[in-house]
């Protein structure tokens, strides 16, 4: 019967709902008109309290999203009207006041134009925070994935990636498709890997035995480890590790740069074999403990130790009794002397020493000590036979000794030979000298012996007016007159023949003797000139002089003149060439009160750039078989410097002259010459 059937119907629903075990409440309005048992037991209230109560009453403050209960409510409520069925969070409220979670759905239920709101309340506060426990222990193992030094996988037990880390994917370039949104089974990841031509360690094997290789691997139950070369030269290490149940942890780490050390080191380990080999010196390292850590066969063949003697680990105590047995070390107690050593050893000091062996070799010792950060790792010494070299060093001492003597006695033959030449060139000097005086002697004595030639004439002719009787006082007068100034005429020639006598021979003393005395650099310099007055003026030249009359020197006046007399020389020779006005000026002044200058300047053509650095080296001229010797101005140089003590230097530009300026001291330096 249909009524039968309804009721029947309407009891089924109510026995559903009055079973289940979500809160089942019906809201109309503002208020709840129906809830289940459910619900009286998740809320902690009757349904008489419930039916009395607002969504509001059963809510917290505030929900997750921030914002109050009642406005996010009335926002589900108005979207649930509108046809659109809600599932949310919710944060709700016991009747005791505590809070818990709880998942929403709200459906509506429209009935003859009465619309009412039903609500399924879940309580998910465990779910939740479970879920927010492995969300945390999600992230740790996401982290801890990222912040491994390199790729790492899960594979569970049927066969697919669940876990990785984006270095995984960067080092293998694996595809990132694959990855993207889903979880691929090992199977993919192989298969995408063996088309791009990965796995060149199973490069003998077809795709299909490739992929059946990596399988097999996966699927076992033991740790494996094995190295891929990759497509790039890269060189990935592989490491899996079962996990219970089925699965593998698997680790990638990029090994080509170890792998490159790995192979730079075994080579400099054989570089470093084949450097101990091929050493002539021995050597030998000892660690800290003072125990053999390191050495090579010169080691044994300098020190002639049995093979059987060393090892790595040997002490150096061991050694040294082995040496001092064999009486290396002298006579004595054994024990004293290895302690004694030993002792010595211990301060780990850097020394050098050599030693002579009984068998007469002499051996160079060098150690050091070695430091790390700071701390004393060990010694390293090294043994070097230098037997041969103390016999080349004996004769070679030999040699330069005897080389000494040849330099010494070639040096005075030399020092002979240049004061030889020196002499020949103040000879040659003071022949040119003579020869100019005697030009100039010639003159005042000519003119006085005409003069007197012609007096004893006029004498004659006198005394022969005197004999005959006729003489006149006009004649007497004219003769008296002729003879009054012959007599003066003769006085002035003979008078300058004296001077210049007298010049000459103070000059030629000087210069002969080289004599030190007190003399006016004025005087000097006057007397010398006078003497060359002749070549002067056959040079067509003209000299000043400006000498403050009061300059007098402690010194070697000889050796000036001919500092003044081959600068003169120099001048006539080189300075003046093409040139018809030529001019030398000698100028002297006080530099303090112990030092003169003396400046001999020309206003010839100058000297050339780059002969200025050659002017005093000795035989340097460039009138060679011109009347030049290069003799001159070497000699000048070593008067000024070394007799006189003093120094010379020359300014000149060519075109423009040249000087040529001394610095003397007033009072020489004591030397052996005095």
């Amino acid at each position: 019967m249909p009524g039968k059937v309804e009721v029947s119907r309407v009891a089924l629903y109510r026995a559903m709902v009055e079973q289940a075990l979500d809160a089942l409440l019906v809201l109309e309005g503002e208020h709840f008109i129906d809830c289940n048992p459910s619900a009286e037991k998740m809320y902690g209230l009757t349904r008489e309290q419930l039916l009395l109560c607002t969504p509001l009453h059963l809510s917290a403050k505030t929900q997750f999203d921030g914002r109050d209960s009642l406005t996010a409510a009335a926002a589900y409520i108005a979207l649930t009207k509108s046809g659109q069925p809600q599932r949310f969070d919710w944060a709700s409220r016991k009747a005791d006041g505590s809070l818990f979670t709880t998942e929403v759905a709200l459906s509506l239920l429209d009935e003859d134009g009465r619309q009412c709101i039903i609500a399924v309340v879940r309580d998910v506060t465990e779910r939740r925070q479970a879920e927010l426990v492995a969300r945390k222990k999600n992230e740790k193992l996401r982290i801890l994935l990222e912040n491994f030094p390199g790729g790492v996988s899960l594979i569970d037990e049927n066969l697919r990636v669940v876990a990785w880390n984006n270095e995984l994917l960067r080092m293998l370039d694996l595809p990132p498709a694959l990855f993207q949104g889903q979880q691929p089974l090992a199977r993919e990841v192989f298969e995408a890997n063996i088309k791009r031509g990965e796995y060149g360690e199973f490069s003998a094997a077809s795709d299909e035995k490739k992929l059946a290789k990596l399988m097999d691997i996966i699927q076992s139950d033991t740790p494996y480890s094995y190295e891929r070369t990759r497509s790039d030269g890269s060189i990935i290490e592989v490491r899996g590790v079962p996990v219970e149940g089925g699965g593998f942890v698997t680790t990638c780490m990029d090994v080509t740069a170890k792998h490159h050390i790995e192979q730079e080191f075994r080579k400099q380990s054989l570089f470093l074999k084949a450097v101990l080999a091929h050493m002539p010196q021995g050597l030998s390292v000892f660690d800290a403990q003072l125990q053999l850590y390191l050495w090579n066969q010169g080691f044994l063949d300098v020190l002639n130790y049995h093979p059987d003697t060393i090892y790595q680990g040997v002490p150096f105590a061991d050694l040294l009794r082995i040496m001092a047995e064999r009486g290396e070390y002298g006579e004595g107690d054994i024990d004293e002397l290895v302690n004694t050593r030993l002792q010595l050893a211990r301060q780990f000091q850097a020394h050098q020493f050599e030693r002579t062996r009984p068998n007469f070799h002499t051996h160079l010792v060098q150690g050091k000590p070695i430091h790390e950060n700071g701390k004393l790792q060990g010694f390293v010494t090294t043994y070097t036979d230098i037997t041969e070299l103390k016999k080349v060093q004996m004769a070679l001492s030999k040699a330069n000794a005897l080389l000494e003597q040849n330099i010494a006695e070639r040096t005075t033959e030399l020092r002979h030979t240049q004061d030889d030449l020196m002499r020949s060139e103040k000879l040659a000097a003071l022949g040119s000298l003579v020869a100019g005086v005697a030009h100039e002697l010639n003159t005042p004595i000519g003119n006085s012996l005409l003069t007197s030639s012609t007096l004893q004439a006029k004498t004659q002719e006198f005394a022969q007016k005197v004999d005959e009787g006729n003489l006149r006082r006009s004649d007497l007068n004219a003769y008296l007159q002729a003879a009054q100034h012959a007599s003066e005429l003769i006085e002035h020639g003979l008078k300058s023949a004296a001077d210049l006598v007298a010049s000459f021979k103070q000059v030629a003393v000087d210069q002969a003797s080289s004599k030190r005395r007190r003399f006016h650099v004025s005087k000097v310099c006057h007397d010398v000139i006078a003497t060359m007055m002749s070549k002067i003026r056959q040079a067509g030249l003209q000299i000043s002089m400006d000498i403050p009359v009061h300059i007098e020197m402690d010194s070697f006046p000889g050796p000036f003149d001919q500092v003044i007399c081959n600068l003169v020389d120099n001048a006539i020779l080189h300075a003046f060439e093409g040139r018809a006005d030529g001019h030398i000026q000698i100028q002297a002044s006080m530099l303090d009160q112990d030092r003169l200058e003396i400046r001999f300047t020309d206003n010839g053509v100058g000297i050339p750039k780059e002969n200025l650095s050659r002017v005093f080296d000795p035989f340097f001229t460039t009138k060679l078989g011109q009347g030049g010797s290069g003799l001159g101005m070497n000699i000048v140089y070593n008067i000024v410097t070394s007799l006189l003590g003093g120094d010379i230097r020359i300014d000149s530009e060519e075109g423009s002259g040249t000087s040529f300026i001394m610095q003397i001291p007033l009072f020489a330096p004591v030397n052996d010459t005095d």
